[in-house]
């Protein structure tokens, strides 16, 4: 039974975003509805007494035909879009919008044995989650040659969870001196992937930190592990304890830099008459 009244109403226009069910809750307002895509839409052979839903009717509708149902036929019409403002302004204007809601719903509840969609574009923390915890190696290696990230920034990254000697061979040999397909084929096929656990992802920014220290005590940008060794000499430690802040402090395991104690203000005496004479 529809829970629409036989009488013509106002056509609906259910608005929602992809995976919301806007499908699914406007078969369930009709009864036995005809399903069509609003830009292959036509009113030829379709009974006067029909109910119909259009799909998608922010993607090239066919206008005329659909306000020609409109006007003209008897049936209830719902229609589904994901927004309001790609709908033609008379089909809008013609409709009642009701919204579908936020809520997404997982395809494979409605088919079960369906695969999930997979984007292969991903940035370069996807790949390297991707990198770690996938064990179908080929297709870690199929996405690495799609998206072809940064040879240095994958290889800093995964320095920080691998073994370097897993890594040395194709960090000296075949990075920038093979061919890019071998390193991304090779980068794939050293790691067996299935790591569990929290992934470490380099620390970029403190990096820029560090040659900022570095900078100020007059070494060079690439003296950052000199600066641990230098560090250990008490002079050269009392000269870094004069020019750097507390977070720079903290940055080198210094702790929290000492505050100045501030001396006790001198109040000044005052002066009477009694004080001049003899």
């Amino acid at each position: 039974m529809s829970l629409l009244n036989t009488n013509k109403k106002q056509p609906i226009l259910l608005v929602g975003k992809t995976l919301t069910g806007k499908s699914h809750k406007a078969k369930e307002m009709l009864n036995d509805p005809m399903v069509f895509y609003a830009n292959e839409f036509t009113v030829e052979s379709l009974h006067k007494d029909i109910d119909v839903i259009i799909e998608d009717v922010h993607y090239k509708p066919n206008k005329e035909e659909i306000l020609f149902f409109i006007r003209n036929f008897k049936g209830n019409l719902i229609l589904t879009s994901i927004d309001k403002k790609s709908v033609p302004k008379p089909i809008l204007n013609s409709c009642k919008i009701k919204l579908a809601g936020s809520a997404t719903y997982d395809t494979t509840e409605l088919a079960p044995r369906s695969e999930k969609p997979f984007n292969p574009e991903q940035d370069i923390f996807a790949l390297i989650g991707d990198y770690l915890k996938n064990p179908n190696r080929n297709e870690v290696r199929k996405n690495l040659m799609y998206n072809k990230p940064p040879d240095v920034f994958m290889m800093n990254a995964l320095g920080e969870s691998l073994h370097p000697n897993k890594l040395v061979f194709i960090d000296s040999r075949v990075k920038r001196r093979w061919p890019q397909k071998y390193f991304y084929g090779m980068l794939a096929y050293v790691h067996p992937g299935k790591t569990y656990g929290r992934i470490t992802m380099p620390k970029f920014a403190q990096n820029k930190e560090m040659r900022t220290i570095c900078r100020k005590l007059g070494l060079k940008y690439s003296s950052e592990l000199l600066l641990k060794d230098l560090l250990k000499d008490d002079d050269f430690l009392a000269t870094v304890k004069t020019r750097l802040n507390n977070k720079e402090y903290r940055l080198l395991g210094l702790g929290e830099k000492p505050r100045k104690r501030r001396n006790t203000p001198i109040i000044p005496q005052t002066v009477g008459l009694s004080e001049w004479y003899v």
